[in-house]
């Protein structure tokens, strides 16, 4: 069987930059050593790069937990998740089940079936941590085997932590090249918890301008997308900016899928 040519992730994230790869590609150090995202997501911008070395990191659990199974036994996982029918059913029995309840392989399983086929690949849960977001529609098929093979052996160069930005960007100095995509908290922006429970907030944007410009102080080559907010531009004013045109989809409403501005800051030429 001829090796597969893996060009995406499998997971699908509210405010993922797939779309804006090649431009964040073009603005990426040309060369680093280690590749560095603390805000993990669906792992785009890792694929397109395909580091030989990475550390990736996010504060959600069932994430963290998909991406450690699926580099560990990508094979088993692939074969639980093409098991599940594709069915409204199946998908509100299994957004039901207790996650830690289940065996490893099953939970990671879970969490991808629930992510290719919910709303907009949003992750949202209740007020006891369930996941609660409803069935999507439109939302293809699970990736194939061959695809799921192929990401789980890039994820076998990847370490992946569950923590706060913090702690992972700490650890980043010279021949890093960090990135970071926080979830979208502008200050007049409503809370639909998309992002999961303790997400980024606006109030958070000090203390992450704090720790990357120590990290850039140890070396570390630092990109960062947000939106085109008056508070981040005068936050970030000594960084290199470059703006670019974002389509957002994370709302349910037309007005919501509209057309705004991301900067891109940059602590390198």
């Amino acid at each position: 069987m001829q090796p597969y040519e893996l060009s995406r992730s499998p997971i699908r994230w509210a405010g993922s930059k797939r779309k804006l790869l090649p431009q964040l590609a073009a603005l990426a150090p040309e060369t680093f050593q280690r590749y560095v995202e603390p805000f993990c997501g669906s792992l785009c911008f890792l694929v397109a790069l395909k580091p030989e070395q990475a550390l990736v990191g996010d504060i959600n659990e069932e994430l963290v937990h998909f991406y450690r199974m699926i580099a560990w036994r990508p094979k088993v996982v692939a074969r639980i998740t093409h098991a599940f029918a594709c069915d409204a059913e199946t998908y509100y029995s299994l957004r039901r089940v207790d996650p830690s309840a289940l065996a490893a392989e099953e939970r990671a399983a879970r969490f991808l079936y629930l992510n290719r086929f919910c709303f907009n690949g949003v992750y949202r849960t209740n007020r006891s941590g369930m996941f609660n977001v409803a069935r999507g529609q439109h939302m293809g098929k699970i990736p194939d085997p061959g695809e799921l093979l192929a990401f789980g052996r890039l994820m076998r160069n990847v370490s992946v932590r569950r923590c706060d930005f913090e702690d992972l960007v700490q650890e980043a100095g010279r021949g890093d090249f960090v990135y970071l995509d926080p979830p979208y908290a502008g200050r007049d922006v409503r809370d639909r918890g998309e992002y999961g429970l303790g997400a980024f907030k606006m109030n958070d944007m000090e203390r992450l301008l704090s720790v990357v410009e120590t990290a850039s102080r140890r070396g570390a080559k630092i990109l960062l997308s947000y939106a085109d907010l008056p508070e981040v531009r005068r936050l970030f004013r000594k960084w290199n900016v470059t703006r670019l045109d974002v389509a957002r989809n994370v709302s349910g409403f037309t007005a919501g899928r509209t057309s705004v501005s991301e900067l891109i800051l940059r602590n390198y030429r």
